[in-house]
């Protein structure tokens, strides 16, 4: 399947981050992981869609220590 990444910007802008192709073991591994890193940069998954109009699964992330989400330490 599809998987588009969008980070939410403190602004509240959605900026597409990466396009990838997941298999069923990594969708799955969605169930239980709070946080993906992408390039280096951790981010908090917030919420995911899945748009069968274009057959892909969107995730909503914003990076990790940030307003609206992640550790802050």
């Amino acid at each position: 399947m599809t998987i588009v990444l969008y980070e939410k910007m403190l602004d509240g802008q959605l900026l597409k981050i990466g396009v990838r192709s997941w298999d069923d073991k990594l969708i799955q591994a969605l169930n239980v992981a709070n946080f993906i890193v992408v390039a280096g940069k951790e981010y908090e998954m917030i919420e995911g869609r899945l748009n069968l109009d274009l057959d892909i699964f969107e995730l909503l992330l914003v990076a990790a220590g940030s307003e609206g989400g992640g550790n802050k330490a």
